[in-house]
């Protein structure tokens, strides 16, 4: 044995002492961007790595000679070059891609962004910044509705921006922009989400058995990066729709760049101009603001400052003392820097605060009736990232957050519901992707969270494996366990005016263990099938309970919630995609069951929640040919189920003997009814102009194109026994023009 550690050592040691690194940036030839994921490898050997979300990448250990570098990147052309490297050489080399013209390629749908034999990442989809505007939306480009057309995501009505993941309600989905949790990230009560698309550069969806620097919730994670600016020239972009115009800004400063983005709706004259004394037309306006600034402070050194404003504001004055006030908006600032430790350590350090604060006022027949909700938090987060070897990439890091939530109820004047807590959150992870052999990529990670409010600590492994079967085939599972601590109190009907808790010591943190397992066939760059079947199982779920909080007496989370639910989703999700050429687009399937049970509900039966939709269908296509684009969509799904009326029944009063004017509704078997099957076409057109030497875009939308009047939900009149349950619809054919420009 020691013979043969000697021979090792005799091997080893000069092999280690003559090796080289090399490290560096992948940027965006056209603005400077970094490009994160991008595959760096050497040519004939299986010397390679993957740019990291800065876009760092570092291959150490590589004997001396001379190399080929290949640099590929979907949307980009591939680049080659030729470089020597001497013994224990450590050379920086960064690489600026050239984008691909869209005539070349156009990618909708990187449903691998790795795209080679790095990623062991299931459930994964990353949509560029580019798609959202050519997509058929309601009146505005928008990021979560686009995400919506895919398979695994569903909506709860037309006027809803909230993303249904696997069975998993809006709550499940964390939410971070620039690293950052938004609470309630939707504008117009759903009809648009807080995302401006001219300010986004890129964005990545885990629909589920995401990896172990994500963690807080039980479902899906929605990761939004918003652009650094451009770094070569100052430019201006921006658009006019019916419904709101948009500017964005960006240029180079010494070493870096900045990116300031703004949106707003101009509703007020047109309501201002049809509002008469004998009309109630609602005050209604919204805005955002993103604003960024970068600087190189030196070869090793960048320090990113980002930020996020947005409100909405609605005023309706219903009759003499009667009136309706709703105001909700988030707030968002962070401070991030980056250092090269080493050129196989690369530290991400970030401080950042955000608010999100809900204000309801109303009064009907001079009684007034208010509540507010807040949820501020502070965070501090480390992450480093060690390019160990060509076979281990190392990640690990921590964070920390102290939430500081408030929830106050006030009835004629009168305080009756006071909540007030301000737990704190600790976590580190760490996990190693592991090129385990040249077909089969390991990565295991391990989580660890402490809530304030519960103690103890719960720790949540994570693994993912990548096995390619052929060239074009490739196999992925993964799977782990999530814990969840903060609880939303929504509609589901629309998203608005949304609320906030923690989860106390009195109610057991929600649970998830997830599994995925998952086929890609890549028979061409330009076509790719996939296949994945999924299982969630839950415990310790919560659901609101408002009956539990009339007497004003609710001060913990036991009192607000029903506890202690269970419920799995699974099912199975087939995505074709046509990535490339001048017709892009994809279809999706998805075939799912959801259910829930808890002891209280349902006479502790088991039922569908009301987002539960077993066949969900979606075709996207986009056509482009010379200066005019042509894009649709079709979506078919599944009713939503809801709760049948099994009587009617009126209550007689034992002095008087008189029945009241209202009956009463006595429901059937929870969610045991389904309204008609949701279907819808929408279209969009685009065609490409010079304006006064401006680039500039018209289009033409058309949401809801046949004006399929899908069932909403069904209402019954109490004040009159005799009529029949109303079904209440959404929305018709809404048209929609507008104007995109770029100087």
């Amino acid at each position: 044995m020691r013979s043969i550690w000697a021979w090792l050592c005799v091997v080893l040691i000069p092999i280690t002492a003559q090796a080289a690194t090399l490290s560096g940036f992948v940027t965006d030839q056209s603005n400077g961007e970094s490009l994160p994921f991008a595959n760096i490898a050497l040519k004939g050997t299986p010397l390679g790595a993957v740019s990291n979300d800065n876009g760092y990448y570092a291959i150490n250990n590589i004997p001396a000679g001379t190399y080929t570098m290949v640099v590929t990147y979907i949307g980009y052309a591939t680049y080659r070059d030729s470089l020597t490297l001497q013994a224990t050489e450590n050379r920086r080399f960064d690489f600026s891609l050239a984008p691909k013209t869209l005539q070349a390629e156009v990618t909708i749908i990187e449903a691998d962004r790795y795209r080679e034999e790095r990623l062991a990442q299931p459930s994964f989809l990353s949509l560029k910044a580019v798609t959202l505007k050519d997509l058929p939306a309601l009146g505005e480009a928008d990021l979560l509705r686009s995400l919506q057309l895919l398979p695994g995501i569903q909506a709860a009505s037309d006027i809803s921006s909230g993303l249904y993941v696997r069975g998993g309600g809006p709550d499940q989905t964390k939410i971070l922009l620039d690293q950052i949790p938004l609470y309630n990230p939707s504008h117009a009560f759903g009809f648009f989400s807080t995302f401006n698309p001219d300010a986004i550069k890129d964005l990545s969806l885990y629909k589920s058995a995401y990896p172990a620097k994500y963690g807080g919730n039980l479902g899906a994670v929605l990761d939004v990066t918003n652009r650094d600016g451009n770094r070569n020239n100052v430019q201006a972009t921006g658009g006019i729709s019916v419904i709101a115009a948009r500017t964005t800004l960006e240029g180079p400063v010494r070493n870096g760049s900045w990116m300031i983005s703004g949106r707003r709706t101009y509703l007020e004259p047109l309501l201002n101009a049809i509002r008469t004394d004998s009309n109630n037309i609602p005050s209604y306006y919204f805005y955002d603001l993103n604003a960024k600034i970068n600087q190189d402070l030196s070869p090793s050194d960048k320090l990113v400052v980002s930020g996020y404003f947005g409100r909405d504001d609605l005023n309706f004055d219903l009759d003499t003392g009667s009136f309706v006030k709703i105001r909700w908006g988030n707030t968002a600032v962070t401070g991030k820097w980056t250092h090269i430790f080493s050129p196989t350590l690369f530290g991400n350090f970030l401080v950042a605060g955000s608010e999100y604060v809900s204000r309801t006022s109303l009064s009907f027949f001079e009684t007034p009736f208010s509540f507010r909700n807040s949820v501020r938090d502070l965070t501090i987060k480390g992450d480093l990232d060690y390019f160990a070897s060509s076979n281990h990439a190392l990640t690990m890091g921590f964070l920390g957050t102290r939430y500081d939530f408030s929830f106050q109820q006030n009835f004629n004047q009168q305080e009756t519901l006071d909540l007030k807590l301000k737990p704190y959150l600790l976590s580190f992870y760490g996990q190693d992707q592991w090129q385990a052999l040249p077909t089969t990529t390991v990565r295991l990670g391990l989580r660890g969270n402490r809530f304030s409010e519960q103690g103890g600590l719960d720790l949540e492994p994570r693994i993912a494996v990548s096995h390619s079967l052929s060239e074009n085939v490739r196999m992925k599972l993964g799977g782990g366990l999530y814990h969840q601590y903060l609880q939303l109190i929504t509609t589901e009907g629309f998203s608005g005016g949304d609320f906030w808790f923690p989860l106390d010591s009195t109610v057991t943190p929600g649970q998830a263990w997830q599994s995925v397992l998952g086929v890609a066939w890549s028979p061409t760059e330009q076509y790719q099938l996939s296949v994945e079947t999924y299982l969630s199982r839950l415990n310790n779920l919560v659901v609101f309970d408002g009956n539990q909080s009339e007497d004003g007496e609710a001060s913990q989370s036991d009192d607000l919630f029903i506890t202690e639910g269970s419920g799995y989703a699974t099912g199975m999700e087939f995505f074709l995609q046509r990535r490339t050429g001048a017709l892009t687009g994809w279809i999706g399937y998805t075939l799912g069951w959801t259910r829930r049970r808890f002891s209280e509900l349902n006479q502790g039966r088991s039922f569908h929640p009301k987002y539960d939709r077993r066949h969900d269908v979606s075709f996207v296509a986009k056509y482009k040919t010379g200066r005019w684009t042509f894009g649709s969509n079709y979506v078919y799904g599944t009713g939503q189920a809801f709760t049948p009326a099994s009587a009617r029944y009126a209550l007689r009063s034992p002095a008087t003997g008189i029945l009241p004017r209202d009956d009463f509704i006595l429901p059937g078997g929870r969610n045991t009814a389904r309204l008609l099957a949701y279907h819808r076409m929408d279209l969009n057109i685009t065609r490409d102009l010079n304006i006064f030497g401006l680039r500039s875009q018209f289009y033409l939308q058309i949401f809801n194109l046949y004006s399929r009047r899908n069932e909403w939900f069904i209402q019954y009149d109490t004040n009159n026994p005799n009529t029949e349950p109303e079904v209440v619809k959404m929305l018709p054919v809404i048209p929609t023009i507008g104007l995109n420009f770029k100087f």
